[in-house]
């Protein structure tokens, strides 16, 4: 059986289906002397990938609502 996409709309970066995820971490990184909160994921491939500020709030919220659901 496959398991339930996880799907997340980004403001920018559109359509993302969060299954495919092997790892997401969230941080807040200090760039250009500000603080701007960034999520990196590593998908099931290999690939890593950076979310700046409107994508990363957008996946910590999927995030959030599934981790709530369980």
């Amino acid at each position: 059986m496959m398991p339930q996409p996880i799907l997340c709309q980004t403001p920018t970066r559109g359509l993302l289906n969060l299954t495919h995820a092997r790892q997401i971490r969230f941080c807040d990184v200090h760039l250009q002397r500000s603080w701007r909160f960034v999520c990196f994921i590593t998908w099931n491939n290999g690939d890593e990938q950076t979310f700046d500020v409107k994508d990363a709030k957008a996946i910590a919220q999927t995030m959030k609502k599934i981790t709530q659901t369980k």
